[in-house]
C-alpha cells in the first residue's frame, strides 16, 4: 500500500516539472530536472502500486496453496487461522463494555505470531514468498544487480501524469509527462489497431500476410511515445546494450521494439521506409519484467539440468465453435470452474498445429514431445514432467483476468474435457501454473493476446510470467497478438538457432537480431511492418551470457 508521503512525493513530481504535449513529430525538450531526494521513495512508491493492481491475482495464488498438502500448504493454513483470529479480535476492540487491556495483549500475541510464521516462510519457501509477497528494491539495489552495459526502464501511469524512471548499474534519473492513462491508452490504441493482422482479414487455416496499405502503421505516434517518455532520459540508458522494461496500465500492451527513437521522413506504408525506421529494437536488446522485484528473482535461478528434452510442447486444442474469446459469455465461470460447453466453442487455431511442428522440426524431432487437438489438455500437462523440458510452449488461446466474470486470475484455454472438475476444466490459470515444476530455459506462448492487461482490474502478462518465473521458467516468451504462421516460426526457431550456435549471447538479443533479420527479408515486404515482427516480448532472464 502507498504511504501518505508515497503519494505526496508524485504529486510533488507532478507540480515542479513543465507539462508537455502527447503527440508530435519534433522531439521535447529536456524537463526541468525533479527534487532529487524524492526519486528514491517515489521509485518504491510506484511499486507498491504494482503490487496492489495484482492484489486479487497473488491472493488466489496464496488461497490455491494453501488449499493443497505438504509443509507450505500447512503454514498458509496456519498464517490464514491467526490471521482471521486476529480481526476477530480486531472487532471485539469495538464492542462496548470490552477488556481493551486483554484484547490488546492478545493482538501484540497475534501480530507476534504473524510475524514468527512470515519470517519461516520466508526462510522456508524463499521463492513462493519473493513471488507472492514481493518487496519493492530500491535504486541502489537494482544498481547492484544491473550489469555494466545494463539497464531498466520503468513507467508508472497514473490518471493525469506518467512517470517514468531510467537506472544504469551508475546512474538514475526520473521525469515526469503530464499524459494520463487516457492519453497514453490513446496513443497505444493507435498504434495496436494497425499491428493484429487479422482484423482485415483471416484465413481459414493460417494467417495470411496482409497488404501494407491496409494496415498504416502510425510511426509519429511510436516516435512521440519514445520520445516524451524516454528520450529526456537517454544520458542514464542510451549507451545500453540490453534494457528491462517494467510497465504498467496501457504501455503492458504494447511491445517498446515498435517505439522510434529518432524521426525519419516518408510513408508510413512504405516497406523501405519502414525498414529504415530508427526502431528501438535497433538500439537495445528488450526484456520486460512483472515487477521491478522480479529482476532480484532471475537473477538467482538456478543453473539448467544438462540432460532435458529439446522441446515440448501443447497446441491446436480441440475448439469446435467459431467464437472468438470476446465473445464468451461473462457467466462462463460457474462455482470457480469453467464452463466447458462454451469453451468448446471457441473457434479452433490450426495454425499452432504447423507452428508447434515446426519448432519441433527445427529444435530436434527426436528429442521432443508435442501433444495436440485432444491431447493438449490440463490433465495431460499437469501429468507430464515439465522439469525435463529445455524449451516448452503452448499455443492457444489466451485469458485475462476480468474477461470473465469470476476469472480472478488470467489463463491459457486447454482442449476442454467432458466434464469440468478441479483437477481439469480446461483452463491453466495463473495459480495452476505456479504448481509446475519447470526448469525451462524457454516458454513460449503463442496465444492471442497473453501480454495484454490494458484494462483496469485486468492482469495479463504480468500474473502468466510470475507465474511461470516462480515454476521455474527463465524467460518467457509471449505475444501480443496473433502472429502469422510464417513469421512466428522463424521469429522463434531463429532465435533459439542464435542461442544454440552462439551467435547472439543471451535471450534477449537473439529476440533482437531475428527480428532485424526478419524486417530485413526485401523477398516478402509486408514482413517490414512491426504487425509481422514485432509480437513477442522476452519476460525474464534475457541478459547477455545468461
Amino acid at each position: 500500500m502507498m504511504t501518505p508521503r508515497m503519494l505526496i512525493c508524485l504529486a510533488l513530481l507532478a507540480a515542479v516539472l513543465m507539462p508537455l504535449p502527447l503527440g508530435a513529430q519534433t522531439a521535447p525538450q529536456a524537463p526541468a530536472a525533479p527534487p532529487e531526494p524524492l526519486m528514491a521513495e517515489a521509485f518504491l512508491a510506484a511499486q507498491a502500486g504494482f503490487a496492489s493492481q495484482a492484489g486479487a491475482a497473488l491472493r488466489q495464488m496464496e488461497a490455491r496453496a494453501a488449499s493443497g498438502d505438504g509443509a507450505l500448504a500447512n503454514l498458509l493454513r496456519d498464517r490464514q487461522a491467526l490471521g482471521n483470529r486476529l480481526a476477530s479480535v480486531e472487532a471485539a476492540l469495538a464492542e462496548p463494555g470490552a477488556d481493551r487491556t486483554l484484547l490488546f495483549g492478545q493482538v501484540d500475541g497475534l501480530h507476534a505470531e504473524l510475524e514468527a510464521l512470515r519470517l519461516r516462510q520466508a526462510a522456508e519457501f524463499p521463492r513462493f514468498d519473493e513471488i507472492t509477497r514481493p518487496r519493492p528494491l530500491s535504486i541502489a539495489e537494482v544498481q547492484q544487480l544491473l550489469a555494466p552495459d545494463e539497464a531498466m526502464l520503468m513507467t508508472f501511469v497514473g490518471e493525469n501524469a506518467t512517470y517514468v524512471w531510467a537506472i544504469s548499474a551508475r546512474q538514475a534519473g526520473w521525469h515526469m509527462v503530464p499524459a494520463g492513462r487516457e492519453a497514453v491508452a490513446g496513443a497505444v490504441q493507435k498504434l495496436r489497431t494497425a499491428l493484429d493482422p487479422t482484423a482485415p482479414a483471416r484465413a481459414a487455416a493460417a494467417l495470411e500476410p496482409v497488404p501494407l496499405g491496409k494496415l498504416p502503421f502510425s510511426r509519429s505516434t511510436a516516435f512521440a511515445l519514445y520520445s516524451y517518455l524516454f528520450q529526456p532520459l537517454e544520458p542514464v540508458f542510451s549507451r545500453a546494450a540490453h534494457v528491462f522494461i517494467v510497465a504498467d496500465g496501457p504501455l503492458t500492451s504494447l511491445p517498446f521494439s515498435l517505439l522510434i527513437t529518432e524521426w525519419e521522413p516518408g510513408e508510413d506504408d512504405d516497406a523501405d521506409v519502414l525498414r529504415a525506421s530508427r526502431w528501438m529494437i535497433r538500439r537495445h536488446a528488450l526484456t520486460v519484467l512483472p515487477t521491478v522485484e522480479a529482476l532480484r528473482v532471475v537473477r538467482k535461478m538456478p543453473p539448467p539440468a544438462a540432460d532435458r528434452l529439446a522441446f515440448v510442447g501443447f497446441g491446436d486444442p480441440q475448439f469446435e465453435g467459431e467464437l472468438e474469446v470476446a465473445a464468451l459469455s461473462r457467466g462462463v465461470m460457474r462455482a470457480g470452474l469453467a464452463d466447458v460447453d462454451q469453451l468448446r466453442a471457441l473457434s479452433p487455431l490450426p495454425q499452432t498445429r504447423r507452428e508447434l511442428l515446426e519448432i519441433s522440426e527445427t529444435l530436434g524431432k527426436s528429442n521432443s514431445v508435442v501433444r495436440l487437438g485432444g491431447q493438449a489438455t490440463e490433465t495431460a500437462v499437469k501429468a507430464f514432467d515439465l522439469s525435463k523440458a529445455k524449451v516448452l510452449a503452448f499455443a492457444t488461446h489466451g485469458l485475462l483476468s476480468g474477461d470473465l466474470a469470476g476469472l480472478e486470475e488470467p489463463a491459457l484455454v486447454l482442449t476442454p474435457p467432458e466434464t469440468a472438475s478441479a483437477a481439469d476444466d480446461g483452463l491453466l490459470t495463473a495459480s495452476e501454473i505456479a504448481d509446475l515444476r519447470l526448469d525451462a530455459d524457454w516458454v513460449v506462448l503463442s496465444a492471442c493476446n497473453t501480454a495484454g492487461g490494458d484494462r483496469p482490474g485486468a492482469e495479463g502478462l504480468s500474473g502468466l510470467a510470475r507465474s511461470f518465473l516462480f515454476a521455474g521458467a527463465r524467460s518467457i516468451l509471449v505475444s501480443h497478438w496473433p502472429v502469422r504462421d510464417d513469421a512466428a516460426a522463424r521469429l522463434t526457431t531463429d532465435a533459439f538457432a542464435r542461442i544454440a550456435d552462439g551467435t547472439a549471447r543471451g535471450r534477449a538479443e537473439a529476440l533482437r537480431q531475428s527480428m532485424l533479420a526478419l524486417m530485413a527479408d526485401t523477398r516478402d515486404p509486408s514482413l517490414a511492418h512491426p504487425s509481422a515482427w514485432a509480437p513477442f516480448v522476452l519476460v525474464g532472464e534475457g541478459g547477455a551470457g545468461r
